[in-house]
C-alpha cells in the first residue's frame, strides 16, 4: 500500500514541476503584445492601405452603379459590357448574374467569368462561372458573403471573349442590400 501511495506522490510531483517548468518556459519566450486589439488595428492598417485604392467602395468613392435599379454598363474597346443581378444585389442570396456585349458582333464564343470582391477587404475567393446563353451574352449564378465588419460593397470584375481576340475586361462597383 505505501509503495502505491509512493509512487501516485510521485507522479503527482512530477505532474505539479511540469506545470512550472510549463509556465516559466512560456513566461521567459512569450512575446509582447505589439497592439492592443489586433482586429481592430488589422482594421484600421487596412483602411490607410487602401485608402488610394480606385475601386475603393464606403465612405471614400461611392459605388459605381447601381444593378437593383438597372444593369451597370461600361465601354470596353468599342463594345459596352452590362451587368445585371437579380433579383437585386442581396447578401447571403443565389444572385443570377447576366453579362451582355452590344453590338452582339463584337462578342467571342466561349465562357467568360465573374470574380466578386470585396474592394479594400479580403473576404475570399468568389469566382462565377458565366455560361454563353446566345450571341454576346452570358449568365452564371453566386452569392455575396456578409462581411463581418458590416460592409457591403462589392466589385465584379467581368471577363468575356471578344471578336478581336483579347477578352473583354469590365469592374462593376455596387453596394449589396442587407435583405
Amino acid at each position: 500500500m505505501r509503495a502505491l501511495l509512493a509512487v501516485g506522490a510521485l507522479a503527482a510531483l512530477l505532474a505539479v514541476g511540469a506545470v512550472v517548468a510549463a509556465i516559466v518556459l512560456g513566461h521567459r519566450t512569450a512575446e509582447p503584445t505589439v497592439v492592443a486589439d489586433p482586429y481592430e488595428a488589422g482594421l484600421h492598417y487596412d483602411e490607410a492601405h487602401h485608402q488610394h485604392d480606385a475601386a475603393a467602395v464606403g465612405p471614400r468613392a461611392a459605388p459605381r452603379c447601381d444593378p437593383a435599379r438597372a444593369p451597370c454598363a461600361q465601354r470596353v474597346a468599342g463594345a459596352t459590357v452590362a451587368l445585371a443581378v437579380a433579383p437585386a444585389p442581396v447578401l447571403m442570396k443565389d444572385l443570377a448574374f447576366t453579362v451582355e456585349v452590344t453590338p452582339p458582333a463584337a462578342a467571342g464564343a466561349g465562357a467568360g467569368r465573374l470574380a466578386l470582391s470585396m474592394p479594400g477587404m479580403y473576404m475570399g475567393e468568389h469566382p462565377v462561372a458565366l455560361a454563353a446563353d446566345g450571341p454576346g451574352r452570358w449568365r452564371g449564378t453566386g452569392v455575396l458573403v456578409r462581411c463581418p465588419s458590416g460592409r457591403r460593397g462589392w466589385a465584379a470584375d467581368v471577363e468575356v471573349p471578344s471578336a478581336g481576340g483579347a477578352p473583354l475586361r469590365a469592374t462593376f462597383t455596387f453596394e449589396a442590400a442587407e435583405r
